[in-house]
């Protein structure tokens, strides 16, 4: 079965900057947070508190208490969207804040918006007015009373909260965001397309600015059963090497062209290399295939003009086996090659959030000794590194997105002129 790309790769006709950054997890209400923790050792892991799991026998990294941002969305209509809201809102707020951009910085209809959204599922207590107010005498569900008279009991727009661009449109009204906007579903390619995406309308003037990221599903009864269906989560019993958890996140990036950046002051932090796309299932699992997972990487890598030993660290989407082969096939497994870090061994799988998070982790890296200060089980390489692509710094990251569908997306980010360069 061979390999089809998804999508295409942009020229980039200048370089695209990101200025700004803002994330929210299980470890930490900001990147800094986050970064502390993970090289404090901590595991945002833990067992589920929201509702009885016990029948799953597994454990998630949610967010307990998400940063709440003041708005005027309708409050049965924000109870709807459960914790997708905030872990949109406030990334989004964290990362305009860390870029400069206030009210009146912009055109609104000159910034532009795009993020990978996973699923919403719909709360239980939601229906149950409905479901009251149709038992007949027997206590029995009467669809002659749930029609005329029970569904009256449902909001009006609760059917609308069931879909994922539904906070995407509540966040981007908050923040008066005009532009061109979009919403990719559900896995870690959807963030990275978010980016793709962002930078293509950057490129073609579209836009004067861009809001990229993206938001995990939140961890609920329907998403484990889901995971569990997809294989995500494997039954009890298999050893915890092949256990993967869910995570909760939201994380966002501010771009803009670089020279318009560098115009209006802005701090440099990175800029946008490259971007692969490509699409194929495991036929014996349900992970991406190894080819597929290194065409993206190739892609990647050529469309930013770079050879392997130039890239220094690379963020993995897991600890799959086809994605370490396909990656150990590039790069090596010697001394001389990049550290890999694994981000989703203490936050779980955070779905499209995840590469744009890890985005934001691997441009806060300026030393290889940065790297030693994570726990060794979040690195698959020792960090030590030979001559092979010079110096000590961090310069150039690989940020590997994957969807358990198949979808594979890679994205290379740069660090900015005032680190490494």
């Amino acid at each position: 079965m061979k390999a089809v790309p998804e999508g295409h790769s942009y020229p980039l006709t200048g370089r695209v900057a990101i200025t700004g950054v803002g994330a929210v997890c299980s470890l930490g209400n900001s990147v800094r947070e986050i970064l502390l923790g993970l090289t404090s050792g901590k595991s945002g892991i833990k067992e589920i508190s929201d509702f009885d799991a016990d029948g799953f026998g597994c454990m998630a990294a949610q967010v307990k208490n998400p940063p709440s941002v003041k708005t005027d969305v309708n409050p049965q209509l924000a109870r709807s969207m459960g914790k997708h809201l905030s872990l949109l809102l406030s990334p989004t707020e964290q990362a305009l804040g860390s870029a400069g951009i206030g009210p009146g910085t912009f055109d609104p209809r000159d910034m532009g918006c795009f993020a990978g959204m996973g699923m919403v599922d719909y709360h239980v207590e939601d229906l149950l007015p409905a479901v009251v107010k149709s038992l007949d005498p027997s206590g029995n569900l009467d669809y002659d009373r749930f029609f005329p008279v029970g569904s009256r009991e449902i909001y009006p727009l609760w059917p609308l909260a069931m879909l994922n661009n539904v906070a995407f449109c509540q966040a981007s009204i908050h923040f008066g965001l005009r532009g061109e906007n979009c919403v990719f579903s559900p896995h870690g390619d959807a963030g990275i397309q978010a980016v793709a995406e962002a930078v293509r309308v950057l490129e073609e003037g579209k836009a004067k600015v861009a809001l990229a990221g993206g938001v995990s599903e939140q961890v609920s009864e329907f998403s484990i059963a889901r995971a569990r269906l997809k294989g995500l989560i494997p039954p009890p019993g298999e050893g915890p090497e092949n256990r993967a958890v869910l995570g909760e996140c939201g994380a966002m990036l501010v771009l803009e062209p670089f020279s318009a950046a560098q115009e209006r002051g802005a701090d440099i932090l990175a800029l946008v290399g490259g971007f692969g796309f490509s699409c194929q299932r495991d036929e014996k699992g349900v992970f991406a295939s190894e080819h597929a997972v290194s065409s993206a990487i190739r892609q990647a890598l050529v469309h930013a003009g770079l050879d392997p030993c130039r890239i220094d660290a690379i963020m993995l989407s897991s600890l799959n086996q086809n994605e370490l082969k396909a990656v150990r096939g590039i790069f090596g497994t010697d001394m001389e090659s990049p550290a890999m870090v694994v981000t989703s061994r203490a936050l779980g799988e955070m779905f499209a959030a995840g590469p744009i998070l890890d985005a934001a982790i691997g441009l806060s890296f300026e030393e290889k000794t940065d790297l030693a200060a994570l726990p060794g089980d979040l690195l698959c390489l020792p960090v030590q590194r030979g001559k092979r692509g010079g110096g000590s710094g961090i310069r150039r990251v690989l940020v590997n997105g994957i969807s358990y569908e198949g979808r594979c997306a890679s994205m290379i980010i740069e660090t900015g002129p005032g680190k490494n360069r």
